[in-house]
């Protein structure tokens, strides 16, 4: 008990100072009245006592009662307003509680020394009854917090049975005895009391907490089911848009590898190497297809494997130039390169490297107007980081879209004006092959103002001389 005494009056531990808190709280609420209800009771009961007790008694003791309420009551106001319910302020309120409890109840309860009449029977019997009546309504409403507990029993004791005992003679012998009995049934009842507000408070955390773990729980499944049914529509865009991306080289290989196995134009070979070339286009289109959806399945499961080697980052850039000339030229568009003095190499996958290149310059080519300017570019940035990647001056790309071109099928407004739409597979491959590599993508776009996507690898990748690694380092 002592200890527990201890952890309410001195609470240092966060449950305590939670616990002391709430049930300071409590207390307060219950025994708020009590500041405005005493005064008023101790003015009737020295009305009640007049002819009995000295005047000057009648007098003295319910102004003293009066002073003490309203010097508390306005102590714990002004407390109150300046309260920020830090640990300090916590330990404050239980020190300052419990002092103010204690005097009010050695105030109060001194009625029986201040205006008992030892030969008036009626007089004690009221007195008595009176202590009684409040320390069983204290108990039931009050004794939640148990410094208080400890504080006040022990004055109601002396109180009860003292006065009778001392002034009452064999009678109040008796009286004492049997208040005495009564002071052990409430005292036993305080403890209960408090033992089941403090259980019903920790049933309230826990059922608080729960409800909160409950909403937690709820957001996140609320928020995977958007994701789920967000993964779900964009699939099925995917797949409505990939159908005619498959079928149309699927059809143009079946029918002209029909018109050649039935020899529809005789023997004439010029005509069916004309039509092999287009299978073979065909092929060759569906083939980057299933390349790419492999490469995403990859990327998400992350079972991406690199092949590290030292990679020449202006070759690359101009080999995807090169690769990309015969489309830019009929999109009517011009390709440049953009590759800084003294580019170090990088230990990199040059594959990956190579496609993210490609990729970037693909998706460029085919969302800039006739007449635009596309560059593939490399620098070498002050932190020691390699920036590359590809800047058009195409039609651009709004700032609510910006996020969704990286999501896997994921495509921004702009190609739903386009002729020739796009699978939405380009950019998050970009993305998941930069960040396999311990890199990042930024994207500065604006509708018609042109795009700029940047692919950042960090200061580990490079491979610079050693004389240019140690001025880095």
């Amino acid at each position: 008990m002592a200890e527990a005494f201890r952890r309410a009056f001195l609470p240092e531990s966060e449950e305590d100072l939670r616990v002391a808190h709430a049930q300071l709280s409590a207390a307060r609420k219950a025994m708020a009245p009590t500041s405005f209800i005493l005064p008023i009771t101790a003015t009737l009961i020295a009305i009640a006592n007049i002819g009995w007790v000295p005047a000057v008694n009648l007098i003295a003791w319910p102004a003293v009662i009066t002073a003490l309420c309203a010097a508390s009551e306005l102590k714990y106001r002004s407390f109150l307003k300046t309260n920020d319910r830090s640990p300090e302020a916590i330990r404050y309120r239980a020190k300052m509680a419990t002092i103010i409890a204690g005097v009010l109840m050695v105030a109060w309860c001194s009625m029986v020394f201040v205006l008992w009449a030892p030969d008036v029977l009626g007089n004690q019997l009221l007195l008595i009854f009176i202590l009684c009546a409040s320390l069983s309504g204290w108990v039931s409403s009050g004794a939640v917090y148990l410094p208080m507990i400890y504080v006040s029993l022990p004055v109601y004791l002396v109180a009860m049975t003292g006065a009778p005992i001392l002034h009452g003679g064999r009678m109040g012998t008796i009286l004492g005895w049997l208040d005495f009995g009564f002071w052990l049934m409430m005292a036993a009842q305080a403890f209960a009391n408090y033992e089941t507000s403090r259980k019903k408070m920790k049933l309230e955390w826990e059922r608080a907490r729960l409800i909160e773990d409950l909403k937690r729980a709820k957001e996140i499944s609320d928020q995977a089911r958007d994701r789920a049914e967000a993964a779900s529509r964009a699939k099925s865009t995917f797949l409505a848009n990939m159908s005619h991306e498959l079928r149309t080289p699927l059809n143009a290989i079946l029918g002209f590898s029909e018109i050649i196995k039935t020899r529809a134009f005789g023997d004439s070979i010029e005509q069916y190497a004309e039509y092999g070339s287009y299978i073979h286009g065909s092929g060759h289109h569906l083939l980057t297809l299933i390349n790419d959806i492999l490469d995403l399945a990859k990327i998400e499961a992350g079972r991406m494997v690199l092949r590290d080697d030292e990679v020449d980052l202006s070759h690359v850039i101009a080999d995807a130039i090169a690769m990309m000339v015969v489309k830019a030229q009929q999109a009517g568009v011009t390709l440049v390169a953009e590759v800084g003095k003294d580019l170090p190499r990088l230990r990199a996958d040059e594959r990956a490297i190579r496609q993210i290149v490609v990729n970037l310059l693909a998706n460029a080519v085919k969302f800039t107007p006739r007449g635009g300017e596309i560059a593939g570019f490399a620098r070498s940035e002050a932190d020691g980081r390699i920036a590359f990647g590809v800047r058009d001056t195409g039609i651009g790309i709004g700032p609510e879209d910006h996020r969704r071109v990286f999501e896997s099928f994921g495509q921004g407004r702009h190609d739903a004006i386009q002729a020739d739409k796009s699978t939405g597979l380009g950019l998050p491959i970009v993305k998941g092959l930069a960040e396999a590599h311990g890199g990042s993508v930024t994207l500065e776009s604006a509708p018609n103002q042109g795009t700029r996507i940047t692919i950042y690898l960090p200061p580990g990748r490079r491979r610079d001389p050693p004389a240019k690694l140690r001025a880095i380092g």
